[in-house]
């Protein structure tokens, strides 16, 4: 509502209040006119009727009868006129400057709402935003662990792997150096057995002695040199078997030339009771 429809809501209100006033008044100086007006004229209606019913006396000598003094009537009072219509004094309007404050309060409320809706609209978001974080956090997460787990059971894997691969090798190369002494002693028997054919006792040799020397050979199994290591106490066998060393040379070796690095010195025990 502006303020002009406000003043004259008003200004007819006090019009309608008015009329109701004026009718009221009016109404009231009819209802006590009539009353008064009856009030007296019944006094002379009554004194001539009792004396119409009065028994009759001697007539006293006639006294002039009054007459009754018709007051006049009375004239209705003239309307009184309606009270002169207030004055409404419009009220100032607002100022600029006014304007201007509630304008300016307007604005600042519109836009403290505006920032509070974009403070929630960011809160929602930066929810919004750390849940895809939290979620993306537990699916990395996860993703590593299983990473991880795979990780482990490949090394498992593969040091189970290893571990079958070193045994394997272990076992091969146990095998295959038991196979090279088996080898070798074969060997060291052939070539202590062909020493022996080539030893010349010397007379009256008691017992089961040993004997042991360094022999040093080239490749074809010739004997370059022949040094004793350990004497079997009896001088005339230790020579005896030295010269047969020197005589079986060249010693019985394998055929694979791969293997001559086990025979280039070997250290052989003669017993001539073996």
């Amino acid at each position: 509502m502006t303020y002009d429809d406000y003043v004259s809501d008003r200004e007819r209100r006090i019009a309608k209040w008015l009329a109701i006033g004026m009718h009221l008044a009016i109404l009231m100086l009819f209802v006590f006119g009539v009353a008064w007006q009856k009030r007296h004229t019944e006094p002379a209606a009554i004194v001539d009727l009792w004396s119409s019913m009065a028994p009759p006396r001697e007539a006293p000598p006639p006294t002039p009868r009054p007459v009754p003094k018709v007051e006049p009537k009375p004239q209705p009072r003239p309307e009184p006129a309606p009270p002169p219509r207030p004055e409404v004094k419009p009220t100032p309007k607002p100022d600029i400057a006014l304007k201007e404050r509630l304008e300016k309060e307007r604005k600042v409320k519109e836009q403290q709402e505006l920032e509070r809706k974009k403070e929630l609209e960011q809160q929602r978001k930066d929810e919004e935003k750390k849940k895809l974080q939290q979620a993306e956090a537990r699916k990395k997460d996860e993703e590593k662990r299983k990473l991880e787990r795979e990780r482990v059971a490949k090394e498992a894997e593969a040091k189970h792997a290893t571990q079958e691969q070193a045994d394997i090798k272990a076992k091969l190369q146990k095998e295959q150096a038991s196979a090279q002494r088996a080898l070798f002693d074969k060997y060291v028997t052939a070539i202590q057995n062909h020493v022996k054919r080539q030893i010349v006792e010397p007379p009256n040799l008691q017992g089961n002695p040993q004997v042991e020397f360094n022999v040093v050979l080239i490749p074809g199994g010739e004997v370059l040199t022949a040094r004793m290591t350990r004497s079997s106490g009896v001088p005339a066998y230790d020579a005896a078997v030295e010269r047969a060393i020197l005589k079986a040379s060249p010693l019985p070796l394998p055929p694979d030339p791969a293997l001559f690095q086990q025979f280039r010195e070997l250290n052989l025990r003669i017993r001539p009771r073996e």
